[in-house]
């Protein structure tokens, strides 16, 4: 391509502006400036990309060219002075010169010319250089403040000492003096880029060690507040407003509603189409992406209100052709580098293995986490990608503030991953090319060069840094304090007053802050206290409550490598076995890896389902590099993919990542390493972390303070809920419970229904529920016109209701994901549907017509996607589990149920009236409940008027608060209990009637096993009778506890009993063997243990026995064989400490003088046939209800004295 200016004319332009005697300053600087736009023009005319300014121009070429680190720096400045009009002095403006051609050599190719270089100076610029660093990071802990200093206590070894950290720093302009508005004692910090003082002073000028401790003076560039709490850097790049960012917006956008619009969904378009082309060698096809982007987002597709097939269409084209462009421009050079970035298409698409597609990164430096669109596995590209509309391009107008034209939230998001980068992995300024790619411009617009922005770049930081002070003001005094703040007037912290900010900014603010202010003074103190509630649990979840719980997050880093090795949180040393793909259209998404040979101490604290991150690191010694050390892993240095364990094993584990890769190579990617670091990587998988259920819980809160009067009046007790006893059952379903289907469908608002163990709450209860609701509102054809929404908490619930829906051949669609559902459930995916309805119209009359009556899904899936409320209305949704659901997990779909628009006039076919939304809470208090992690009296409601409608703590349910409100008000008509169960024995059922249903009065249905006289047909007794001790207790007892001796040693974890893991196996294989081919792993014989570090113990035993069908046998906690049964389950009490009597016993109660241990009642009744324990009674014996049930199974002969195991 012919040049429009030479670099001689150039180098002649210089030395004309630096030999003219008769130059203004100004014009001096101007012609300066002209050179360096004129050159820079010429250096980036074909690279079709766009620049935001001047500064990223010369960014962008002096990383191009490899200009060194210091002559950038000299470039730089020189661009800054001929920005301006004052006067420089002779030797600066040489200097300038100097910068200038260098550059101009370095773009334009060719060496500056003799008579140049007789003028311009040989050396470097000189420069004030700042304080040295001398300690990259510095992690400490807050003792106090003044005007001048922080003075905090170091975490390391330093004697003692304190530090003094200057709060302002006049040599790089540095002003931190905003932290002590917003920091405590106690509040931990990380202090990054430091200069230390190395001399240690006992006064250091400005104040004086309270405590007589030496201090050192020490100098940060960049201060973090409490690191471990990790904040998702979108989420600080979208409160990035155009008005400000105050930090209460990052609260008020997780209040936002999740929105299903044309434009969201042509931006997942736009990014599985970038993932395609990237993927693809030269044959791309847009229909493809259509095609799988259709499928995987069915229901969005099918429920948005404006989607224009027509216009997404065309709009889509254009978006993949200018990611073609893109793709080609980035990767176009068949050398796989990034250097040269001008677009060269290579028909191999060899280069493109160098892309790397949504690698997620951690970053305890600066506290913050985040997950990049594209980046190269050598670190030198970063690309976000953005598909929206920018204005600034569009009106060809940059932005004021930096001149450039990219929108100041995606300049913000894409400024702190290159500081993970920065921070992670050591990467200068001038390593990394950072882009922007506005997707729906074409590249010479889109594809933004931006250059590092130091000051935004703080400012981002300090407005991170006063959000999560923020975060824990509201977990330590309340989220009361605040809410005054949610207006539209405090938000607009740049004052603005312009048409577009009135017309378009504020009256979204208004609408989600007015509500707010509304609020009755009850309706306010329950918005308020679930609010602290749902942040001080996020809190703990994020930073941990105390030292070795393992709760919280921070545990990646916090926790030491031995330590997580000791407590099983880390599996390191993996290898891949093989790559697959989950389906056609996804990327290698199924990973296998081999686990090494562990020691007998080893025993991993993970379980099937699982959230985890996967992460390479550097193998150590091998024969080919017999000196190089293994790294240790290390979240924060790796390129980390997020996953779900589909399968463990002790010599294998299968993950199944979220974002697969098309490339198998990719997965492989090693940042930072050496060069000789050239063999396969070890892998390592720790625990994962997620925001997603605090945001969720915060939007419901938000919905419920925007529901309408009469639905809150009625959760919070200002109205009674009301029934219709004109409404009759179409036909009798069961004497036992008719009369509970009646008043269930006489209630207009809501029912409760307890439904103890084995009573039949799903397969009874439910099943008739349904099928009623199905038979009272039918077309003159016979078809039924009701809506029913059924949900549970867990997915294995949601197997439940779906396998009941089956066997009653009514159908129905599922919303989730096919890992999350059985095989055998699939086909009524929603998105497994398009291959019956492959047209988006047919699809939507799927979804709506009355054919499809019923849908089913777990209540965080359909949460998350309320979109289906704006397409279909529900006149009942019925929610299993209830008890295991929080308030603010639940309140928010009830809220959306509650305010669909009502049907008018008409009558039903039972003769009732055409009814309004109501909802059937159904669960069973006294089994076990939401998992919290603050403890009883964190979660604690002090407020009187909360007290008065039954919310005395958070961490109950809303399905136990209005049961207990329900007997409260003397109310019967609204409530059910269901009584007769068909799963226990009677004598395994014996004890926990005794204990915890003592008010229920359960009986048996009777089904013909709890008829039962034997256990075990007289031939396998005949056969194994006598043969032991162990064999005559089990053969003959149904309730059986089997004692166990202190067996600690110093080198296994606490959580870990190893004579009552071989005890357990000892039984599994009796059992195995008297069920003889009757035996199967899904329901003859369970495990239940308190910790999963004994799961791992069983496992490895049971797998050495080398019997395939015991290996198949789900071994578990309490928490998650809830709902589950077994003819035969097995009890590992495991404890040998008195302390650890308070993990086992956490969940129980006291009701009516009662104790309620739900944790044990879960245990007991999952059991149909034989209920076997095993445990220390030394140690249980301390606990009453644990004493009371070692009496009873001595009473009932099933304590024996055990002093042989076997008979000669």
């Amino acid at each position: 391509m012919a040049q429009n200016i030479t670099a001689d004319e150039l180098f002649g332009r210089i030395r004309e502006l630096l030999t003219a005697t008769d130059l203004q300053p100004a014009t001096r600087n101007s012609m300066m400036h002209e050179v360096l736009v004129l050159c820079c023009h010429e250096g980036v005319r074909d690279t079709e990309q766009s620049f935001g300014n001047l500064f990223s121009q010369v960014d962008f070429l002096c990383k191009r060219h490899r200009v060194g680190v210091s002559d950038k720096a000299d470039i730089q400045t020189m661009r800054r002075h001929s920005n301006g009009s004052e006067p420089l002095a002779r030797e600066e403006l040489l200097y300038d010169g100097r910068a200038l051609s260098i550059f101009v050599s370095a773009v334009m190719g060719k060496d500056i010319p003799s008579g140049l270089t007789e003028i311009i100076p040989h050396t470097h610029r000189p420069r004030q250089t700042g304080q040295e660093i001398n300690s990259r990071q510095v992690r400490c802990v807050v003792d106090g403040w003044d005007d001048n200093c922080l003075y905090a206590t170091p975490d390391g070894e330093t004697g003692g000492e304190q530090y003094a950290v200057r709060l302002r720093n006049e040599t790089d302009g540095t002003d931190h003096s905003y932290l002590t508005g917003i920091i405590r004692k106690g509040t931990q910090l990380n202090l990054l880029d430091c200069h230390i003082e190395t001399e240690t002073k006992a006064d250091s000028g400005e104040r004086a060690s309270e405590e007589g401790r030496g201090q050192r003076m020490l100098t940060a560039r960049i201060i973090v507040v409490e690191p471990d709490f990790l904040i998702d850097i979108s989420s600080i790049a979208a409160c990035f407003a155009e008005y400000g960012h105050h930090p209460m917006l990052y609260l008020l956008n997780q209040m936002k509603p999740r929105v299903n619009t044309q434009a969201t969904l042509l931006g997942n378009f736009a990014g599985a189409a970038l993932d395609d082309i990237v993927n693809s060698r030269g044959d791309y096809n847009m229909k493809d992406t259509v095609r799988s982007n259709f499928r995987e987002k069915a229901l969005e597709f099918t429920t948005c209100r404006d989607f224009n097939a027509q216009k997404f269409y065309a709009d889509a084209l254009v978006q993949a052709g200018n990611l073609q462009r893109v793709v080609d421009t980035l990767f176009g050079h068949g050398n796989g580098s990034t250097d040269n970035l001008a677009p060269t298409p290579s028909p191999t698409g060899e280069e493109r293995g160098m892309a790397l597609l949504e690698p997620s990164f951690v970053c305890e430096a600066l506290g913050i986490q985040g997950r990049v669109d594209l980046m190269t596995t050598d670190m030198r590209l970063l690309v976000e990608q953005k598909s929206g509309r920018n204005m600034n391009i569009e009106r060809g107008r940059p932005n004021i503030a930096y001149h450039s034209y990219q929108l100041e939230p995606h300049y913000v998001q894409l400024l702190l991953y290159y500081g993970v980068l920065r921070y992670n992995f050591r990467l200068g300024t001038n390593t990394v090319d950072i882009r922007l790619l506005y997707s729906k411009y074409p590249p010479k617009d889109g594809l933004m060069v931006v250059a590092y922005y130091h000051r935004l770049f703080l400012e981002a930081i300090a407005y991170r840094n006063r959000l999560v002070a923020m975060h824990f003001d509201i977990a330590r005094k309340g989220f009361g304090r605040y809410v005054g703040e949610l207006t539209p007037e405090t938000l607009n912290v740049n004052g603005a007053t312009d048409f577009f900010y009135n017309t378009y900014l504020r009256p979204p603010l208004e609408e989600l802050t007015a509500p707010l202010h509304r609020l009755t003074p009850l309706q306010r103190d329950y918005f308020n206290r679930m609010m602290t509630f749902v942040v001080r649990e996020q809190l703990i979840g994020k930073v941990g409550s105390q030292e070795g719980t393992n709760t919280s997050s921070s545990d990646l880093w916090g926790m030491p490598l031995a330590e997580k090795r000791d407590t099983g949180n880390i599996y390191t040393g993996l290898r891949i076995m093989r790559k697959e793909r989950s389906s056609d259209y996804n990327g290698y998404d199924t990973v296998t890896l081999s686990v090494p040979e562990q020691e007998e101490d080893f025993l991993p604290n993970f379980r099937v389902g699982d959230m985890v991150y996967l992460y390479a690191y550097a193998p150590g010694e091998s024969a080919d590099h017999p000196r190089q050390p293994e790294r240790e892993p290390d979240v924060r240095h790796a390129i980390l993919y997020k996953g779900v364990l589909e399968e463990i094993r002790t010599d294998r584990i299968v993950v199944h990542l979220n974002d697969g890769q098309q490339r198998e190579e990719a997965i492989d990617a090693l940042p930072g390493l050496p060069a000789e670091h050239t063999g396969a990587p070890l892998f390592a998988i720790e625990h994962g972390t997620s925001d997603i259920g605090a945001a969720s819980q915060i939007k419901a809160l938000h919905r419920f303070a925007a529901a309408g009067e009469a639905f809150k009046d009625l959760l919070l007790g200002r109205r009674a809920p009301e029934s219709d006893p004109s409404r009759q059952l179409t036909r009798p379903y069961d004497a036992t419970l008719d009369d509970i289907l009646l008043r269930a469908k006489q209630a207009s608002d809501y029912f409760l229904l307890v439904g103890p163990p084995g009573t039949g709450k799903t397969s009874r209860a439910l099943r008739f529920m349904v099928e009623e609701a199905l038979a009272s509102h039918r077309a003159g054809d016979g078809t039924s016109n009701t809506s029913l929404l059924l949900l549970s908490y867990t997915n294995r619930a949601v197997d439940e209701i779906c396998d009941m829906l089956i066997g009653a051949g009514i159908d129905f669609l599922r919303i989730g994901n096919e890992f999350s559902c059985d095989t055998r459930f699939r086909p009524h995916l929603i998105g497994k549907a398009i291959a019956e309805h492959p047209r988006l119209d047919d699809m939507r009359h799927r979804l709506t017509a009355s054919s499809t009556n019923v849908i089913v899904g777990t209540t965080s899936m359909i949460a998350s996607r309320p979109y289906i409320f704006d397409l279909k209305r529900f006149d009942l949704a019925i929610i299993d589990e209830a008890g295991q659901i929080l308030e603010p997990n639940i309140i928010g779909l009830l809220a959306m149920l509650a305010d669909r628009p009502t049907e008018d006039g008409g009558q039903a076919t039972d003769g009732s009236r055409l009814r309004r939304p109501k909802f059937i809470l159904i669960g069973d208090h006294k089994q076990l409940p939401a998992v919290v992690q603050q403890s009883e009296k964190e979660s604690a409601v002090a407020e009187q008027p909360l007290r008065d409608i039954c919310l005395d703590n958070c961490r109950n349910s809303l399905f136990e608060r209005l049961l207990r409100w329900e007997r409260h008000k003397g109310r019967e008509a609204f409530v059910g209990i269901l009584r007769r169960q068909g799963r226990m024995h009677p004598d395994v059922a014996e004890f926990p009637n005794r204990m915890f249903y003592h008010d229920e009065h359960l009986e048996p249905v009777p089904c013909p096993h709890q008829k039962e006289t034997a256990l075990y047909p007289p031939a396998v007794v005949a056969r194994y009778a006598g043969r032991s001790d162990l064999d005559d207790l089990l053969l003959s007892h149904r309730m059986v506890f089997i004692p166990s001796e202190f067996c600690r040693q110093p080198n296994v974890s606490e959580k870990v009993n190893i004579r009552e893991a071989d005890t357990v196996c000892e039984v599994l294989q009796r059992v195995y063997t008297y069920y003889g081919d009757r035996f199967d792993p899904d329901k003859t014989v369970g495990v239940i243990v308190p910790y999963r570090n004994q799961i791992a113990m069983i496992r490895k035993r049971v797998e050495r026995l080398g019997l395939p069908g015991l290996e198949r046998v789900s071994i578990d906690t309490v928490e998650r064989y809830q709902g589950s049964q077994r003819d035969v389950i097995i009890y590992s009490f495991t404890i040998q400490n008195r302390w650890q009597m308070e993990f086992l016993t956490a969940s129980s109660f006291v009701e009516n003088g009662h104790i309620i241990d739900r944790k044990l009642n879960v245990a007991i009744t999952r059991a149909r046939r034989q209920m076997v324990m095993t445990g220390n009674p030394n140690v249980l014996h301390n606990n009453l209800v644990f004493r009371q049930l070692i009496n009873f199974c001595r009473e009932k002969g099933g304590f024996p004295d055990m002093k042989k195991n076997k008979r000669d």
